[in-house]
C-alpha cells in the first residue's frame, strides 16, 4: 500500500496530519509546535540530515514569514544534521501542483538604496531529468504583499512554469505580452532556478503553459521582470483551417532570459543531490544585480570561485512609488511532477552586514603562511580569524564559533580581542581534533565593530613534507552566519644547516689576482629525504649566482679578479633548503693590495685677481682648483699630502713681494721650495671608495692661499706648486 503523510501548521493553529489513502481521508489533531514533514522521501531527509549551517527563522522578531498566501505550501522546518545546529530550512515546495512562497516580514525589508548582500543554501532534490520545477528568489512591490501569487485558472492549483511569479500563459487566444505579464507578481524581479525545460511549439504549445524556455538548455538560471510584458516574446500559431473555413490565430509565450547560468556538460546541475550555494550583492549606485552561484563547497563550506552574473535592475520596474524598499524571498511551483525544494539562510539583506576571514602568520620566519610560504616543524605559528561588522538593522549578537583548525600544529594560546571591549581567554586544552567552539560573548555594533579570535602553538615535528589542508570554520548567530578558511600551506622537516669557509678568512690578493672562495655545509635533519641545499653568495652587495653543493656539503667559488675591487672586499655566504631553513651567516673580508695615487689633479690653476692697496692681503683660490687622492690599499691605510712651491715671478722677472700659504684651523705656514706636509689621512673604504678630495674639504678661507705683501708690484705673476703623496707606516 502507498500514500503520502505531511504535517502542516500554521501560527496559532492545531497542527493537522493528512494520511491519504485511496479516496479515503482521516484527520487527526496533533499538538502546537514546530513544524515537521514526516515524508515517504528518502531524499528529504537526506536534504535535512545535510543541511549546511544557517541561522534561525522560527523567532521572536522573524525576519521571514510563511503565512503568506492561503494557497502556500511553505514552511519552516529543522535541520537534523548535527554538524550545523540550530540551522533552520525554509520548504517551498515538496509535492505535486503546489504554489509556495516565504516573504520578508514588512521590517526586514530589501533597501534599493543602499548595497546589500544575501547568502544562502539551495536544494532542488535529486531527480535529475524528471525534475520540475525549481524555485526562484524574488524581489517585489505588488499591492497583495505576503499573499502576492500569480493569477492561476484554478485557485490554489499551481503551474510549475511560473515558478510561483512568473505570468500564466494559459489562455491561448491572449495576444498581448502585456497582458500575460499581468498576470504574474506585479512590480517585481525574479532569478529563477529552473530543473525542467518548458519549450513546446506550434499548436501543442498554446494554453498550456509550458513555452517559458524555447531556445533555453534544460536547466538554467536566469532572471527578469514577471511584472513587465518586455519579459515575455510571444509565438504565434496561425493552425490549419477545419472544413475551410481559417480558423483564429493561437498564442504562446517564451521568457526573455538575462544573466543566464547553464552548464551544458551537466544538464542536471540543480536537482543533483546537493546543496548549492548562492551570494547576491546589489550594488545600489549602479543599480547592479551580481549572483554567484555554487561559491562554497558543499561538504566543507570552503570558498570557491562559482559562476557569477551581473545584470542592471531599473528600480522604476520594482519600486514604482519611489520608496526605496522591496519586499523580498522566494517562490516556487510544481505540475505533474515536483522536486523538494529548500532554503537555508546564511545572511539576509540589511538585518545584519558582516564579514569572516582567517589569515596564518609564521612568528618564527616572519611570514604569513599561505601556499606560497612553507612552515618549518617547531615553527610558532598563529592562526586568528578575523570578524567584522558593517553595519545592519541590529547588532550582531550571540555569536558562536565553531572551529575546525588547521592540523599539525600543537595550540597553546587561545584569545578573543574586540576592537573595544575587554580580551576574553580560551581554554586552549579543550581542543579536540582539531576543533573548538569559541563564544563570544560580546555583541557587534557601530563602536564594537571587530574581534579577532587568535590561537597561537607550534608546528609539528614530521619526516617529510607534508600538505596541510585547508580549513572552514563557521561563525553562528541568529542574524548572520559567517564562514573562514584558513589557508592549504606545506610542512616541512627541520633542517639545522652549519655553513663554513674552508678557504682563507679574511683573504688577502695581490692586485690582478682570481681566486676560488671554498667551504662546506653540515646538513643534520630528521627528514627521510635530505632537502635540497642552496647557498647565496653576495659580493659587496651585488648576489652572485647561486651555487649548489656537492652530496657531501663541500662547494667553491670562483671569484675573477675583475669582479673584485682595489682595496676591500666583503663576501657574504648564507645556505637555505627548500624546506624554508636558513643556515648562520658567513662574512669573508677580501682585500685586494692597491695603492695610493693623484685622481684628479688641475694642471693649471689661478688665485683671483687682486687690487693692490699698499696694504697686505690675502688672496683666495680661484675655482679652477682639482685636487683629489685615491687610496686603493684598504681600509685604515694611512697618507700624507705635501706642497711645495717655486717663487711667484712676473713677466718682466719680477719677484712677487709675498707668496703661498697654507691655513688651517690651527693657524697658517708659509709654503716655499721645501716640502711642507699640509694633510694627513686615514683610508676609509666606505667613505667614496677611498677617494679623497682634499680641495672638496677646503672652504673658501683655507687651504692653500696666496700672501701678498703691502709693497708688492701689480703684474701677472706664475709659479710652480708640486703636491707629493706619502706613505705613512702603520
Amino acid at each position: 500500500m502507498t500514500g503520502r503523510v505531511i504535517a502542516y501548521w500554521g501560527k496559532g493553529e492545531l497542527a493537522v496530519l493528512k494520511w491519504r489513502w485511496g479516496a479515503g481521508l482521516l484527520a487527526l489533531v496533533l499538538a502546537l509546535g514546530v513544524s515537521t514533514i514526516a515524508r515517504a522521501d528518502s531524499d528529504y531527509d537526506d536534504a535535512l540530515a545535510t543541511a549546511p549551517q544557517g541561522i534561525s527563522l522560527n523567532k521572536d522578531n522573524a525576519i521571514l514569514t510563511v503565512d503568506t498566501s492561503g494557497y502556500s505550501s511553505s514552511a519552516i522546518v529543522n535541520a537534523t544534521n548535527p554538524a550545523t545546529p540550530g540551522t533552520q530550512i525554509a520548504m517551498v515546495n515538496n509535492n505535486t501542483y503546489q504554489f509556495g512562497s516565504i516573504w520578508s516580514t514588512d521590517e526586514n525589508y530589501f533597501d534599493l538604496t543602499q548595497d546589500e548582500t544575501a547568502s544562502m543554501w539551495l536544494y532542488f532534490g535529486n531527480q535529475g531529468t524528471q525534475a520540475a520545477d525549481g524555485m526562484a528568489f524574488v524581489l517585489q512591490n505588488d499591492p497583495r504583499g505576503v499573499a502576492a501569487i500569480p493569477d492561476y485558472p484554478t485557485p490554489g492549483k499551481a503551474i510549475g512554469e511560473t515558478l510561483g511569479v512568473w505570468g500564466v500563459d494559459m489562455a491561448k487566444r491572449q495576444g498581448s505580452v502585456d497582458k500575460l505579464a499581468q498576470t504574474a507578481i506585479q512590480d517585481s524581479w525574479a532569478l529563477e532556478f529552473d530543473t525542467n525545460r518548458n519549450a513546446s511549439t506550434g499548436g501543442k504549445a498554446a494554453g498550456y503553459a509550458n513555452s517559458f524556455d524555447i531556445g533555453m538548455p534544460a536547466v538554467h538560471i536566469g532572471s527578469n521582470y514577471p511584472g513587465d510584458g518586455s519579459s515575455y516574446i510571444r509565438h504565434v500559431d496561425h493552425g490549419l483551417p477545419v472544413l475551410g473555413v481559417i480558423q483564429p490565430d493561437n498564442y504562446y509565450y517564451g521568457l526573455n532570459h538575462l544573466g543566464v547560468i547553464a552548464d551544458e556538460s551537466q544538464p542536471n546541475f540543480l536537482s543533483n543531490g546537493q546543496w548549492h550555494h548562492v551570494t547576491l550583492s546589489w550594488k545600489a549606485a549602479a543599480k547592479q544585480m551580481t549572483y554567484t552561484f555554487n561559491d562554497k563547497n558543499p561538504q566543507t563550506g570552503a570558498v570557491q570561485p562559482g559562476v557569477s552574473r551581473t545584470v542592471t535592475i531599473d528600480p522604476t520596474k520594482i519600486d514604482p512609488n519611489n520608496t526605496g524598499k522591496i519586499r523580498w524571498g522566494f517562490t516556487g511551483a510544481t505540475g505533474s511532477r515536483y522536486e523538494n525544494n529548500l532554503v537555508v539562510f546564511e545572511s539576509v539583506p540589511g538585518l545584519v552586514e558582516a564579514n569572516t576571514t582567517a589569515t596564518m602568520t609564521d612568528l618564527t620566519q616572519k611570514q604569513p603562511v599561505d601556499s606560497s610560504h612553507s612552515v618549518v616543524s617547531h615553527d610558532k605559528l598563529q592562526v586568528d580569524y578575523h570578524l567584522a561588522y558593517n553595519g545592519g538593522r541590529q547588532s550582531w549578537s550571540s555569536i558562536e564559533g565553531h572551529l575546525k583548525l588547521p592540523a599539525n600544529i600543537s595550540y597553546e594560546t587561545a584569545k578573543i580581542t574586540y576592537a573595544n571591549q575587554p580580551a576574553e581567554t580560551l581554554d586552549a586544552s579543550q581542543i579536540s581534533q582539531q576543533k573548538l567552539t569559541a563564544a563570544l560573548h560580546q555583541s557587534f555594533n557601530q563602536t564594537n565593530d571587530a574581534a579577532t579570535v587568535s590561537l597561537t602553538g607550534e608546528a609539528d615535528e614530521v619526516a617529510k613534507s607534508t600538505t596541510v589542508p585547508a580549513t572552514t570554520s563557521t561563525f553562528v548567530s541568529n542574524a548572520y552566519v559567517g564562514t573562514a578558511d584558513t589557508p592549504s600551506f606545506q610542512l616541512n622537516p627541520n633542517v639545522d644547516l652549519n655553513l663554513s669557509v674552508t678557504s682563507d678568512n679574511p683573504l688577502a690578493l695581490k692586485p690582478e689576482t682570481d681566486t676560488v672562495m671554498t667551504g662546506k655545509v653540515h646538513l643534520n635533519t630528521s627528514a627521510t629525504a635530505p632537502p635540497q641545499v642552496t647557498i647565496h653568495p653576495v659580493l659587496n652587495g651585488t648576489r652572485l649566482t647561486a651555487i649548489t653543493p656537492a652530496t657531501d656539503g663541500t662547494f667553491s667559488l670562483p671569484l675573477a679578479a675583475s669582479d673584485l675591487q682595489a682595496g676591500t672586499n666583503t663576501l657574504t655566504l648564507v645556505a637555505t633548503a627548500d624546506t624554508g631553513d636558513t643556515s648562520n651567516t658567513v662574512t669573508v673580508p677580501i682585500t685586494v693590495a692597491g695603492d695610493l695615487k693623484f685622481s684628479d689633479v688641475a694642471s693649471t690653476s689661478h688665485f683671483q685677481t687682486a687690487t693692490l692697496t699698499g696694504q697686505d692681503q690675502v688672496v683666495k683660490r680661484g675655482d679652477d682648483w682639482r685636487l683629489a687622492v685615491s687610496d686603493t690599499r684598504g681600509t685604515g691605510r694611512q697618507w700624507v699630502l705635501d706642497v711645495q712651491a717655486t717663487p711667484f715671478v712676473a713677466d718682466n722677472g719680477t719677484a712677487l713681494a709675498g707668496g703661498p700659504m697654507y691655513v688651517d684651523a690651527y693657524g697658517s705656514v708659509a709654503i716655499d721650495e721645501v716640502p711642507t706636509p699640509i694633510v694627513w689621512h686615514t683610508t676609509d673604504d666606505r667613505d667614496h671608495d677611498g677617494v679623497y678630495d682634499v680641495m672638496g674639504n677646503w672652504s673658501a678661507d683655507q687651504g692653500l692661499l696666496l700672501a701678498v705683501d703691502g709693497g708688492a708690484v701689480s703684474g701677472n705673476y706664475t709659479s710652480t706648486i708640486t703636491w707629493t703623496l706619502g706613505d705613512v707606516p702603520s
